[in-house]
């Protein structure tokens, strides 16, 4: 892969765990130490014959002035231009999940106030999911009052003739995949595109949809749907890890299991309640 930009890292020795092997590759890379650090998802990828998993941390702060120790190009760029660099295939799902928040939260009539209102409660950067909102004025006074708030906006297909810039696109379980694909050829920069599992069998039926996120459920008994099956930590580590995309964790989550996500390979949580 000479001549093209990457995020840096590299291998790991054998027994080394993840972080450790992020601090020693970013020293001997940059120069840097991470002081904080978040998992994000892991990106299982082949090349050729040659199969590997790349494993993504988001360092949010560091000591030291990063500099190209072994003699590479070091370049920081503005997340909008990762889209026009040269970069390895491997590397896309990082690019779109840059900047992408922790939080997902859902709107459901039954509980939640008028929509503007439940927009501007919602104080933590997260992406809204206005889930069964007609095209209508709520729903766009809602779109605008979460963009205007730094949020971003998730859209089902028969709400896309409120779409605007800041928001992406869900792929529910009932659409048609081509159906949807067609859908976002009339879009502008739809982002995040997102959708939801339960098992490889939905992986496997939504394989041509781009998501740059999947919601996971339900991780826990939930009382919106009791007596249905919840997958547990376990299950949900399986399914996250071979997603190659940020996983969330929906179905009796709060925002306090976030730290539980990530020690399960998952990055952020989902959910309309507990929120």
């Amino acid at each position: 892969m000479s001549g093209l930009w990457e995020f840096p890292g590299g291998k790991f020795e054998p027994g080394e765990e993840p972080r450790t092997c992020l601090s020693r590759e970013l020293w001997e890379e940059l120069g840097i130490t991470p002081r904080t650090t978040s998992f994000m998802f892991q990106i299982p990828w082949t090349y050729g014959e040659e199969s590997v998993r790349l494993w993504v941390y988001e360092v949010s702060s560091f000591d030291g002035e990063p500099q190209g120790l072994e003699g590479q190009d070091v370049s920081w760029f503005p997340s909008e231009f990762l889209t026009k660099l040269q970069i390895p295939r491997a590397n896309d799902a990082i690019v779109r999940a840059v900047g992408l928040p922790r939080i997902t939260k859902i709107f459901d009539a039954k509980l939640a106030c008028e929509p503007k209102t439940w927009v501007k409660k919602t104080h933590d950067r997260s992406v809204l999911y206005l889930r069964g909102l007609p095209p209508g004025r709520d729903l766009e006074e809602a779109i605008d009052s979460a963009i205007g708030n730094g949020h971003r906006v998730i859209l089902t297909l028969d709400q896309l003739t409120c779409f605007r810039e800041g928001c992406g696109v869900h792929l529910r379980k009932s659409d048609g995949v081509q159906d949807a694909l067609e859908c976002l050829k009339t879009l502008d920069r739809p982002w995040p595109l997102t959708s939801g599992i339960r098992d490889e069998s939905d992986i496997e039926r939504q394989r041509d949809w781009p998501s740059d996120a999947v919601f996971i459920s339900p991780v826990r008994q939930t009382l919106s749907h009791l007596g249905m099956p919840y997958l547990g930590w376990s299950r949900f580590s399986e399914l996250a890890c071979d997603l190659g995309v940020p996983a969330y964790a929906l179905g009796g989550m709060t925002r306090s299991d976030i730290e539980a996500v990530q020690r399960h390979w998952g990055f952020g949580v989902a959910g309309i309640s507990g929120f």
